[in-house]
């Protein structure tokens, strides 16, 4: 059952009150613990695992943005801590055990870092709290690409797998995953992928333009801009139906029966008390009812998937799984 974020109105009113009790049981915790517990007064860090710029990071700017509009944080402090495949920012989070003013984004990129690095940090070290929206990875060209198509692209790959350079996220994240998954259905190993990894969409987006490689795999989101403006070439968009308003194929409609959401969440630390962990699913309730992120939302072409408590749980478990699967499927493991 998919959970549904409550009014606007009713959501603020009641995470403006969350937030105050939750600087009152950080304050509390300090106390019994003899160390600083956490800020405060409402005030929060937003653990990023991955590089500025990316689609990790606009969440959390985004997420910044809309709660001190609407008042229900004084203070939004992000983290950028890039590396091992989301997993040193996973790292970080787990060792702020017991703190309720600590976010961090999350998405499938986490699930599939764990996986690939053999992270010894997992989900059960941390508390997930919800799922807030999806979002979808572009195949995209230079503009003076001679790769005027997916079905070019599938050619050219037949032909010379290795020639082909791609660039993309961290291993496991779900950039590398579409990559090699597109690999596999055209019955080419995912061993012959040539792959760069970036730490975010930016050097991404650089390394196509500097002809460093040939084809990128990215959020949507970080080459919107230069989609429209005609700099890049965007082949296919890794959603299962086409994106509103975006004048761009999904891979099914390009002719490759594929397709991957790249879902985006957040989580806080483990080691919560249930009160802790209520006051952050309503404060996340009333994010995602705040018209700047309906907003942010609609702007960056994301498809609101929202699903909270229990219900994230069982998710997580199910696509733990589905990646699980894949990964092993393909030989990354």
């Amino acid at each position: 059952m998919q959970i549904t974020a409550p009014s606007r109105r009713e959501a603020i009113a009641g995470a403006i009150g969350a937030v105050a009790l939750a600087g009152a049981l950080v304050e509390v915790r300090a106390g019994e613990t003899s160390r600083e517990a956490g800020t405060g007064g409402g005030r929060l860090e937003v653990v990023v695992p991955a590089a500025a710029g990316g689609g990790f990071d606009t969440v959390a700017r985004q997420t910044q943005y809309a709660l001190q509009q609407n008042g229900l944080a004084s203070g939004v402090e992000v983290l950028n801590l890039p590396g091992g495949g989301g997993t040193v920012g996973l790292n970080h989070t787990a060792q702020q055990r017991g703190r309720g003013d600590v976010l961090m984004v999350m998405g499938s990129s986490i699930l599939g870092g764990i996986e690939i690095t053999g992270s010894r940090t997992t989900l059960a070290d941390i508390t997930p709290l919800a799922r807030l929206a999806e979002d979808y990875i572009v195949v995209a060209v230079r503009q003076d690409s001679p790769l005027r198509s997916l079905e070019d692209l599938a050619a050219a790959w037949t032909e010379a797998p290795r020639d082909l350079v791609v660039g993309g996220g961290a291993i496991g994240t779900s950039d590398h995953l579409l990559a090699a998954l597109m690999l596999d259905g055209l019955g080419i190993s995912p061993s012959e992928l040539n792959y760069i990894v970036y730490s975010g969409d930016g050097e991404v987006l650089t390394s196509l333009l500097s002809h460093t490689s040939d084809i990128a795999v990215s959020s949507y989101n970080g080459f919107q801009s230069q989609i429209e403006a005609g700099e890049v070439r965007a082949l296919a968009v890794s959603a299962a139906e086409p994106l509103p308003g975006v004048d761009v194929p999904t891979l099914r409609e390009a002719g490759m029966d594929l397709d991957l959401a790249n879902w985006r969440g957040l989580a806080a630390p483990g080691g919560l008390g249930e009160d802790e962990r209520e006051v952050l699913l309503d404060l996340v309730h009333a994010l995602v009812g705040t018209p700047e992120w309906q907003d942010t939302v609609e702007r960056f072409g994301w498809r609101e998937a929202f699903v909270a408590g229990e219900d994230f749980d069982a998710f997580l478990t199910e696509e733990t799984a589905r990646l699980e699967q894949i990964i092993e499927g393909l030989g990354l493991s």
